[in-house]
């Protein structure tokens, strides 16, 4: 390596820093048309020498992403509050990852020696700014300011070519906002976690340790998904019956729906012997021509959320693909809001491609896009100042893994019908009376396809067509029937419509969203079922504890600000003292009222762990009042059972049996006689109330809450 190191100080050349190796191999592929030399200087770091068309030589490094992180310049870790930190290589728990950190800095520090000028290649974002701006300043000796940009939205030869020729100066805004966002997110981290890490500690006397995590996203994130949970939780089932009818006009059938529903077995057969045998009435006729117009270009929280509606892919996942795809060239640059496409993209080039490379694509649309001598994307009103949207390269891909295929096959068919024209359907609302009970029927028809075509089978409009009705003409009713139901309560988030509330919300970026709910997954505050994300007790009691104690912390109205105070950092309107004096002063009065209650924190804490790592908390134990009755599997009978949480502890007793069938539900109430008061949901919606208290006085909790009918599906 030192002969290698030496040989470099021979001739000028220029350092170039990149974000990832893909990254930098491409680069060097594109600049080092007269020569390029792959190199390995220490295990697993790869250098470029390149020699251009223009005889410019550069040697190009890349990074892992962040080479640099916060810490704590205090090393005891049970210390808080910590408002001193300073950047230091990345840590790293994977041990061959770590040495390759200080690796490729060592190489890069010993290169940087002998460089006549650096240039900045990072991704062109915050985080790509902060991360070759750390490179250039500790690896390098202090080498921003002398440093020039390169910026690029894609990794085409066109566009690498064009960044190269046309360098500009770095932008220390961007660096700064970086390090302000860095900084925010370590103070609030470190702090409030070793906050409650202490907590627990304390509690349990230094006996266990558990890795509890807290911070100025996190918190709002899982108070969207208890908050969601308490309503699903709380809300009771009423019963409900849909009637639809089935009429007849000129030998055509058509259904339509009654317009109220019916809470009352009563008036349902009322209604059903009135409507029977009788002819309706056209009310009132409502038609609509309704355009719709093509989808917007995605940007990366737009393209989430459809992979999830699509594939099911989480949106973590879809991130890391879109960026292996931009890395191959294939994509413009990922982490963008913006939903525009500039003309300076080149439309008709990118279509050439599409035609050439990926012919199958809606081959007749592209070729009659080519034709035309304007060309005018539908647009998006968010704008992002670093990049457009994201848009096809349109380069011939080599090699894809299945899930790489579908979202760049989703990627250019989004492309594509952001050119397509307006589609338009007539939609038609006829209201029928029988006997004073009004039905709707509902047709839609397209009138034209516009620009759905090309984006199937991604959407798609299910038509259905109603037979010529006029207001005042006469329909005979063929049937009518009632479903049962019962009204249901919310649905809980998914990963997609989480991320949709967090964006809303103005909270996290459109990188870091993503980790964010990972994380609470990985801390175990949530599951990942089929019914969405739920929290857990051990969610539900951070949560609480949060609220009760420092309810600033979970609030959305903290991150928004600290959000906002990031982007004037940006424009020059703020400066990083600024923010250090805010986040010392906004955590003062929080973490004091940590640390005068940590016992009563710690021990909700541990109440939370025991539960979660039990099973489901149903209510407070009658008879210590200490733990939480949770709900039990037992692994030899597969028999479930309900114990106080507390038993392994204390040795507490209280233990009751529950019936084997059924969705057991908490009902948040407490019988007479001190125990918890259960709600089971039996197959066709019975439910019933129970106190699961076998020696209860109070009999009235061991009724069903619903008269079930069974002949609501028949046919009159």
């Amino acid at each position: 390596m030192p002969e290698e190191f030496h040989r470099f100080g021979t001739e000028h050349y220029k350092l170039v820093i990149c974000e990832k190796p893909l990254a930098a191999k491409r680069i060097s592929e594109v600049l080092g048309s007269k020569k390029m030399t792959e190199r390995e200087l220490a295990p697993g770091v790869v250098i470029f020498e390149i020699i251009s068309d223009k005889n410019q030589r550069f040697i190009v490094c890349s990074a892992l992403g962040h080479l640099y992180s916060l810490f704590p310049i205090e090393r005891n870790r049970k210390k808080y509050p910590i408002f001193e930190a300073k950047w230091s290589p990345r840590h790293s728990t994977i041990v061959r990852e770590k040495r390759r950190i200080l690796e490729i800095l060592k190489v890069i520090s010993k290169i940087s020696e002998g460089a006549s000028g650096f240039i900045h290649a990072c991704d062109y974002d915050l985080e790509g700014e902060l991360i070759g701006y750390n490179i250039l300043e500790y690896a390098c000796n202090h080498k921003y300011g002398l440093s020039m940009r390169a910026k690029f939205s894609s990794l085409t030869d066109s566009e690498i070519n064009q960044s190269f020729n046309n360098l500009q100066e770095p932008n220390i805004r961007s660096a700064e906002a970086g390090k302000a966002r860095h900084l925010i997110d370590f103070i609030f981290g470190i702090n409030l976690s070793r906050a409650l890490v202490n907590c627990l500690s304390v509690s349990n006397q230094n006996n266990r340790y558990y890795n509890l995590s807290i911070g100025r996203v996190q918190g709002p994130t899982l108070g969207f998904m208890v908050d969601r949970e308490l309503k699903i939780r709380n809300h009771i089932p009423d019963p409900v019956w849909y009637v639809t009818g089935k009429f007849k006009k000129d030998g055509s059938f058509f259904k339509a729906n009654l317009i109220t529903s019916v809470h009352k077995f009563s008036d349902i057969q009322k209604i059903l012997t009135t409507c029977r045998n009788e002819k309706g009435t056209i009310k009132e006729t409502n038609r609509l021509d309704k355009k719709l117009n093509p989808p917007t270009p995605f940007n990366i929280s737009n393209l989430q959320k459809e992979a999830f509606r699509i594939f099911k892919v989480p949106p973590a996942a879809t991130l890391s693909v879109a960026e292996s795809l931009y890395l191959a060239a294939l994509i413009s640059y990922p982490r963008t809001s913006s939903q525009k496409l500039p003309s300076s993209i080149g439309y008709k080039k990118i279509l050439e491609r599409l035609s050439m490379n990926y012919p199958t694509r809606n081959k007749n649309f592209v070729q009659d896009l080519l034709k035309r001598n304007h060309l005018v994307p539908y647009q998006g009103n968010e704008e992002d100042p670093a990049h457009p949207a994201i848009y096809p390269t349109g380069v011939k891909h080599k090699k894809l893994n299945i899930l790489q295929h579908k979202i760049l096959d989703l990627i250019i068919k989004r492309f594509l019908s952001t050119f397509g024209t307006t589609a338009v359907t007539k939609y038609i609302e006829v209201t029928i009376n029988v006997n004073g009970h009004d039905f709707m029927a509902k047709g839609n028809t397209i009138l034209n396809y516009g620009w759905i075509p090309i984006y199937e089978p991604y959407f798609s409009i299910n038509e259905s067509n109603l037979p010529e009705l006029r207001m005042g003409e006469s329909v005979e009713v063929n049937e009518v029937t009632a479903m049962e139901d019962y009204t249901k309560p919310p649905a809980r988030y998914n990963q997609a419509t989480l991320l949709d509330k967090m964006e809303s919300e103005g909270i996290g970026t459109k990188s870091t969203r993503a980790d964010i709910i990972n994380l609470l997954i990985k801390r175990k505050y949530a599951i990942q079922d089929k019914t969405g994300l739920e929290p857990t007790e051990l969610g539900f009691t951070i949560l609480n504890t949060m609220k009760k104690f420092i309810p600033e912390i979970v609030s959305t109205k903290l991150s928004t600000f600290l959000e906002s105070s990031i982007k004037r950092i940006e424009k020059g309107d703020l400066e990083m003292i600024d923010i250090r004096k805010y986040l010392e002063k906004s955590l003062e009065i929080p973490l004091n009222k940590i640390k005068i209650n940590e016992l009563t924190i710690g021990d909700e804490i541990k109440n939370g762990l025991n539960i979660s790592e039990n099973g489901t908390s149903i209510g407070k134990c009658p008879k210590c009042h200490v733990g939480e009755m949770i709900l039990i599997k037992s692994r030899k009978s597969n028999k479930r059972f309900i114990a106080c949480s507390e038993y392994r502890l204390t040795g507490c007793k209280a233990i009751a049996s529950v019936p084997q069938v059924g969705n057991i539900k908490r009902s948040n109430s407490i019988c007479s006689c001190g125990w918890p008061i259960l709600r089971i949901i039996f197959k066709r919606k019975k439910i019933l109330t129970i106190c699961v208290n076998r020696v209860c006085p109070d009999s009235r909790f061991n009724k069903t809450d619903s008269h079930h009918k069974s002949d609501l599906n028949t046919s009159i």
